[in-house]
């Protein structure tokens, strides 16, 4: 191997766990790459206990390999770091990058004028507010949007729903004479009513475990507020199958930040990082995801990402 990996603990409210990557050619400090996970029960590789995606061990191989460390860490529950998920919220979830920024750029072997934060979904969200407390040089937002998550799952919803009043067959019958769109949706209001009711940051709903205050915290934030704060290179990267963002919104993102931004879409990729050949609609898609998780992170988003990771060090050299 190019590089070197070590076990390391964030102390903090909850100490983490993570994994420090350092390459094994040319003389440190390096600059380094920072992990930010999507939502969800998510380890130092991306990987969830339904969906082990393991993109962020393959796009971290992919920076060591090019001359950066990279910092990879549990999620605060999650793996071996300390605390509990479900209680967890979005600013803790922003706090806990910011220890991480920060341990980063304490660290000798790595350049604390040479950061890069990669967001991935959620994490695409959290970066920008992180970059605010502690600023870094370089951001690659990779599934991300330039709307608050409200908007997208409303989004979501609509596209669950426009499946069941279309979808043909005896399935599709099914759906429309059960009513099951609205069921859904009579289901989600009730959820939110509960949510804005409590102050708890665990509740129960219908008999499934939910992180209350993430969910509430998640409706005070809104990306766009920190957007424009963003003077550093951007690489905002989305696939064009994606249906968990909206794939244009790579534009939208673009269009906020102050800094020097290119925006990608990859054709057939989907929202974990693979390509499909199933029609784009988020039931084809998101059933696919099983058979998509056993092929590696697709080929074409590394390029792009090395690409950009490459003409960004480039760079950071000449200054």
């Amino acid at each position: 191997m190019m590089f070197t990996e070590q076990e390391i603990r964030i102390e903090g409210a909850a100490a983490l766990a993570g994994t420090l990557t350092l390459p094994k050619e040319g003389a440190g400090p390096f600059p380094a790459v920072v992990f930010v996970h999507g939502s969800g029960d998510i380890d130092r590789n991306g990987n969830a206990k339904r969906l082990p995606i393991n993109a962020y061990k393959e796009l971290g191989d992919l920076a060591a390999s090019l001359g950066f460390a990279t910092v990879r860490y549990d999620k605060r529950g999650v793996g071996k770091s300390e605390g509990d998920f479900y209680s967890a919220g979005l600013f803790d979830l922003i706090d806990d990058v910011e220890r991480v920024v920060q341990f980063a750029a304490s660290h000798p072997a790595i350049d604390e004028n040479g950061l890069i934060l990669l967001g991935h979904s959620e994490g695409a969200l959290i970066a920008p507010a992180v970059n605010k407390r502690q600023n870094v040089q370089g951001m690659i937002l990779i599934a991300g949007t330039a709307e608050p998550l409200g908007d997208t799952t409303a989004w979501q919803r609509a596209q669950m729903k426009e499946d069941m009043q279309t979808k043909t067959g005896f399935q599709g019958f099914i759906l429309r004479l059960l009513k099951v769109d609205q069921k859904i949706e009579k289901m989600n209001t009730q959820m939110a009513e509960k949510l804005l009711s409590s102050d708890e940051p665990v509740m129960r709903f219908k008999g499934q475990k939910i992180n209350a205050k993430w969910n509430r915290e998640h409706g005070q934030y809104d990306v766009r507020d920190y957007l424009p704060d963003v003077t550093c290179p951007v690489l905002a990267v989305t696939g064009q199958k994606d249906v968990q963002v909206k794939p244009e919104q790579v534009q939208g993102i673009c269009g906020l930040v102050s800094g020097p931004c290119e925006a990608r879409l990859i054709p057939d990729m989907t929202h974990i990082l693979r390509k499909t050949d199933k029609d784009p609609s988020i039931s084809s898609i998101m059933n696919d995801y099983k058979k998509q998780i056993k092929e590696p992170v697709d080929d074409e988003l590394k390029q792009v990402i090395g690409d950009w990771l490459r003409a960004w060090k480039s760079h950071y050299r000449q200054q």
